[in-house]
């Protein structure tokens, strides 16, 4: 990286500080690498008033190529096209047409590793704002190419298989698959834009607006969550959801997903209660289970009314000989009537008694595939005006199996 002077130390103003976040909007609408390579390159010119600006990132063989540019003429690309004995760094002066004292360069990093970097030329040695806007900058480039990249492959390994899938299932499923990817990128926007309100980029904010821009952001996060369970059930149907099984102790996942819902539960004066009669150890995903167990309790809480009672409880049972780790969760709620047992485990089923609530009718659909993908069982029992039971069983893994 090239170091800023030490004796010029302005501040970004605000203006800059509002094309960055216009920057950080834009990216939540971008959806391939090359449109975020070519954004990052643009916006990064105009946002310090470069006159050439770069990006690199690494090809199969970890060199570093050029895979985006703003204002490099192409006989000076061709001529610096592609792998040179010389470093990446030694040839950005040559590439962006300055002097060394004239270039800014900082690295894009994701989870800790360096993943390329972007380099612009500039018409004066690069101030301590210059390195501040472009090290900003970097960040909301390496995650949003890193989200590119990921969503690139799970659209493509989805949409292989859904367009594999017949019937109205299929179809519900690939619709909702593609309104939840289009849906996710606004209210990314949405979420930036309130954490720019807080931190007072636009200028001061009150208490009160304050609180208000918190419920916009936690409605936004409720409507990602549903988007989630779109996905996940779009997935689950594909095929692609993998299950990662290990020797898990199911109590010790038990008390993590109650305690999570704890303050749920204490906001609607819930008696929310873990009770292990054992310790049993099955195999499983324990980020699938713990899923599980915060969907079902997740669901107690929402539908029993004030003042109930939900128990889970984890145990050791038999069944038709076999030895079964079991967990149960019961509530005080009102009970789910017979003729509905049968299909509360459908996609998107959602019974007249609970419309005013929120959700899709997806929590149970996954849980249960889950389960099932697990080796497991997941039932319900229950009578109407007397509360319900979820039941979930897996077999049970012997110490001499975990290890």
């Amino acid at each position: 990286m090239v170091s800023a002077q030490p004796d010029r130390t302005a501040e970004p103003d605000i203006q800059q500080l509002r094309k960055l976040t216009e920057i950080g909007r834009a990216f939540t609408y971008t959806t391939s690498l090359e449109e975020v390579a070519e954004l990052a390159v643009e916006r990064g010119a105009s946002l310090l008033g470069a006159s050439a600006a770069v990006l690199m990132l690494p090809d199969a063989s970890e060199v570093l190529h050029v895979r985006a540019a703003h204002g490099i003429p192409e006989e000076r690309l061709t001529r610096c096209h592609g792998p040179a004995e010389a470093e990446a760094m030694e040839r950005l002066p040559e590439l962006l047409g300055v002097s060394g004292d004239r270039m800014l360069a900082v690295p894009l990093v994701v989870g800790g590793a360096v993943t390329g970097l972007i380099a612009v030329a500039l018409g004066k040695p690069p101030t301590a704002s210059d390195e501040w806007l472009l090290s900003a900058l970097a960040d909301q480039v390496a995650v949003a190419l890193e989200q590119a990249r990921l969503g690139g492959e799970v659209r493509l390994e989805l949409e292989t298989r859904l367009r594999a899938s017949e019937g109205a299932t299929g179809a519900k499923d690939r619709a909702l698959a593609t309104l939840a990817h289009d849906i996710r990128s606004p209210l990314g926007a949405i979420d930036g834009y309130c954490w720019n309100m807080e931190d007072e980029v636009y200028g001061a904010v009150n208490d009160e607006q304050r609180k208000v821009l918190g419920r916009i952001r936690m409605s936004g996060r409720h409507l990602l969550s549903l988007l989630d369970n779109v996905m996940d059930m779009a997935r689950l149907n594909a095929g692609v959801v993998t299950i990662k099984p290990e020797p898990v102790r199911l109590a010790a996942i038990a008390r993590e997903a109650t305690e999570m819902l704890g303050p749920a539960a204490a906001a609607k004066l819930h008696a929310l209660t873990l009770t292990e009669s054992s310790d049993p150890m099955i195999s499983g995903d324990p980020d699938r289970l713990r899923q599980i167990l915060v969907n079902l309790i997740g669901n107690a809480v929402k539908f029993t009314p004030m003042n109930g009672t939900i128990v889970v409880a984890v145990s050791e049972c038999r069944s038709g000989g076999a030895s079964l780790a079991e967990v149960r969760i019961t509530d005080s709620g009102p009970g789910i009537a017979e003729t509905e047992q049968a299909v509360i485990f459908e996609p998107y089923y959602r019974s007249e008694n609970v419309t005013t609530l929120p959700g899709v009718g997806l929590g149970l659909a996954i849980s249960h595939a889950l389960v099932d993908q697990m080796g497991g069982s997941l039932s319900v029992e229950s009578e109407i005006g007397k509360g319900a039971s979820f039941v979930i069983r897996f077999p049970l893994l012997r110490r001499s199996q975990s290890g």
